[in-house]
């Protein structure tokens, strides 16, 4: 296959996941930003984080999630925490206000992908599951530390 074929084929998957998004931001009547849901993702699985590491997390500049973080903290979904490590910085958690905004906007979201994809078989829909995750692993992951694939 030819160098300019890959190309074309990663354009196509890049379309395909930004129309994706488009449409269940749609189906899901999404009210919030996507980047609240994005940012409180990261709070949802992890101790407190202090703004840097949010931002290295998630490949954004910390000014961009220190932003964020003070509009979603004025909204009671993230509180500053007392960094133990370092008693002038603040890590970031989130509130039970935030963990509830995430899982209804995840519920909303997994509704409008279920009626969606409703004449999808299980088959393709966990066939579609196992790549995007493979995907988003392998995207994560530097070729030279993966094997055999």
């Amino acid at each position: 296959m030819h160098a300019h074929n890959l190309g074309e084929g990663s354009q196509q998957i890049l379309a395909g996941l930004i129309d994706i998004l488009g449409a269940l931001k749609r189906r899901a009547g999404e009210r919030e930003d996507p980047a609240t849901v994005f940012l409180l993702r990261h709070l949802t699985e992890s101790p407190p984080r202090r703004v840097s590491e949010l931002a290295e997390c998630s490949r954004l500049d910390a000014s961009t999630v220190s932003r964020h973080m003070k509009s979603l903290e004025e909204a009671g979904h993230v509180v500053r925490l007392e960094d133990p490590d370092d008693r002038r910085a603040t890590r970031l958690s989130i509130t039970d206000q935030g963990q509830a905004l995430y899982d209804e906007a995840m519920a909303a979201r997994s509704a409008a992908l279920d009626r969606g994809l409703s004449d999808w078989t299980e088959e393709d829909r966990h066939t579609l599951a196992r790549l995007l995750t493979r995907a988003a692993r392998s995207l994560d992951t530097p070729a030279e530390t993966r094997s055999g694939r």
